[in-house]
């Protein structure tokens, strides 16, 4: 299974569409794109729509770990938005759930920007 990552900025905030698989093989490509979003000036305000993943395993989420560290040292967050009941089952027994902020859905309102 492939892999397809779309990022795209809206307001104040990236969102990463991300579609497939994440897994050993494919995790590079993620992180490379998450990367990419938090170096290029924009504010490190993420959302990581999950809605179409339909596997993640330790890889992907150390990725997303290594992300949500990125973003953070940059005064900023991110989340990860309507992940199907598998990934969030992965997040849950991981205990990721109380990590991640997670969003319903990738429209839904970030937490505030501290001033």
């Amino acid at each position: 299974m492939e892999l397809n990552v779309l990022s795209q900025f809206h307001d104040d905030r990236t969102i990463v569409v991300v579609s497939g698989e994440i897994d050993l093989y494919t995790a590079p490509r993620l992180h490379s794109e998450i990367a990419a979003a938090l170096a290029d000036g924009r504010p490190p305000w993420l959302v990581v729509d999950m809605s179409g993943v339909e596997f993640c395993d330790s890889t992907g989420m150390n990725v997303l770990l290594s992300c949500l560290r990125r973003a953070r040292e940059r005064g900023g967050e991110l989340q990860i938005a309507a992940p199907r009941p598998a990934v969030r089952k992965i997040l849950q027994v991981t205990g990721l759930d109380s990590v991640f902020p997670l969003a319903g859905d990738a429209d839904q309102p970030k937490p505030a920007v501290p001033q």
